[in-house]
């Protein structure tokens, strides 16, 4: 099994968890590091997420791994908060992100620049749009090398 489809499986199976808890998912990320492998599981709410929040799911989650057992080698997993400098990776997280200062890297320059920080005006599934001193760009997902929230 790649990691595409265990992050998508684990991604419908923790759905109906965390809606039961009052979360929301974030993202999923299934790392292989060395001889180590991660499930990382990023969980949301508003008002913050709390290390109890954490806890839970980790729990509700781990058991139901265990029952699953489609992942056929040894791994960590990890529960934790995106946090205020989030990373940006998909259309929803833009969207979810409207109102936030952004710093953007980008894979070919746009009006000469490769880093843009801006304000996330509007986005839906093909792009956003960025509003920063002296410029307002539409920028497609595909031209971004990486994105995240900047903390004021």
């Amino acid at each position: 099994m790649d990691r595409r489809e265990i992050e998508k499986r684990v991604e419908r199976l923790l759905e109906p968890i965390l809606r039961s808890l009052g979360l929301s998912l974030y993202d999923v990320e299934w790392l292989s590091s060395g001889r180590h492998n991660y499930l990382r599981i990023f969980i949301d709410k508003p008002g913050g997420v709390t290390v109890g929040d954490c806890e839970r799911v980790s729990e509700e989650i781990g058991d139901l791994l265990d029952v699953e057992d489609f992942i056929h080698v040894s791994y960590y997993l990890e529960v934790s908060s995106p946090g205020l400098t989030r990373e940006l990776k998909k259309p929803r997280h833009f969207v979810k992100s409207i109102g936030e200062l952004a710093k953007v890297v980008l894979k070919e320059p746009i009006e000469g620049k490769t880093e843009l920080t801006g304000t996330i005006r509007d986005a839906d599934e093909d792009g956003f749009l960025l509003l920063g001193e002296g410029f307002e760009e539409w920028i497609p997902y595909e031209v971004v090398a990486k994105a995240k929230l900047v903390f004021r």
